[in-house]
């Protein structure tokens, strides 16, 4: 399990000091609450992993109208799927650690939220080779092991928001209780300092109109701004 900091941050220089520490390879990931792990929304539930496969097949014959183009690859439709909220093996991370902070801290919370930081070990893969030695396609169903997978464009928000993913497989399997394999660290943000950064990000330009471009987010973060008597011109 990763260590967390001795003490919740509470402050933008403590935050930036602490940040500094994380520079090369490392990946990002914001978490509301401190008790939740690093593992897939598709292996959280027995039954979702049991019916894996089928479930995304599924999903492929249904949503194939709502596209303008058909993905390349199934692990373009899974990073689809991700997207759009189907329960899947892939968890979603970022280069960017205040991007990752602005999902820690975007919903309001009472108690500390985290902002996960990890970093694979050398000596494995980091990245995954859509493409077998034989040069035919690996189907993401049939992925073992612990890898990151790093899409095209053909999710504009997963660009806007420097997004990754690591996949699991099986999609059970826990990222923190894989020490030999990946280094993960838990940085704590402090319950009573959650809203302040969510204004200091702002200032920044992390927002929510930032990270998702579109009509519905611009709308929230607008909304979001008015509240707190913050708009500016």
């Amino acid at each position: 399990m990763p260590q967390p900091s001795v003490r919740p941050i509470s402050s933008f220089q403590k935050l930036h000091q602490t940040l500094s520490e994380y520079q090369g390879g490392w990946i990002f990931r914001g978490h509301s609450s401190t008790e939740w792990k690093l593992w897939p929304k598709v292996g959280r539930n027995p039954n979702c992993v049991a019916q894996e496969s089928s479930m995304f097949e599924s999903w492929k014959l249904r949503a194939v109208e709502y596209l303008a183009q058909r993905p390349g690859s199934d692990w373009e439709w899974l990073a689809i799927a991700q997207h759009h909220g189907l329960a899947t093996r892939l968890l979603d991370w970022t280069r960017n650690p205040l991007n990752a902070l602005w999902f820690a801290v975007c919903e309001k919370g009472t108690g500390d939220a985290v902002l996960f930081a990890a970093k694979f070990e050398p000596r494995f893969s980091q990245s995954i080779d859509r493409r077998s030695e034989t040069g035919e396609e690996n189907h993401p169903m049939t992925f073992e092991g612990l890898g990151i997978y790093r899409p095209s464009g053909v999710v504009p928000r997963i660009i806007r928001q420097s997004g990754l993913f690591t996949v699991h497989g099986p999609p059970d399997r826990v990222l923190e209780d894989e020490p030999g394999v990946v280094r993960v660290r838990e940085i704590r943000i402090s319950s009573t300092y959650r809203e302040k950064l969510r204004s200091e990000l702002d200032f920044y330009g992390v927002n929510a109109s930032s990270l998702f471009p579109d009509l519905d987010n611009l709308s929230s973060h607008l909304n979001w701004t008015v509240e707190r008597g913050e708009l500016r011109e």
